[in-house]
């Protein structure tokens, strides 16, 4: 090492301890407000991927009844029972015998 750059050492070392010391408590509180801000945007990126609650549901249920009642519109038809004769296989001679109404349905 050269002598001369001994004393430059000297006056830097109080500078660079005194600017690592500074860093470490600004370093984690970066860390700390990084992480809860992270957090932050994954649980409303989760509320938005899980689609609206049962509170939410309820309001755009009674909204979407008050305007089909100012609309007058009919009462919606339940496609399930309309589409349960597509659901059910083709017609065999044991089929013949059971009554319609037998038809299994949800």
């Amino acid at each position: 090492m050269d002598p001369v750059l001994i004393p430059i050492f000297h006056t830097l070392a109080p500078v660079l301890a005194t600017l690592g010391i500074a860093i470490i408590p600004i370093g984690i509180i970066w860390i700390v407000k990084h992480h809860q801000f992270r957090m932050k945007e994954l649980e409303i990126e989760g509320q938005r991927l899980a689609g609206p609650s049962a509170q939410q549901l309820a309001a755009i249920e009674s909204r979407l009844a008050a305007i089909e009642a100012a609309l007058s519109l009919p009462p919606p038809r339940n496609a399930l029972q309309e589409r349960a004769s597509l659901l059910t296989g083709p017609a065999t001679p044991e089929d013949a015998a059971a009554p319609a109404a037998a038809l299994r349905t949800r």
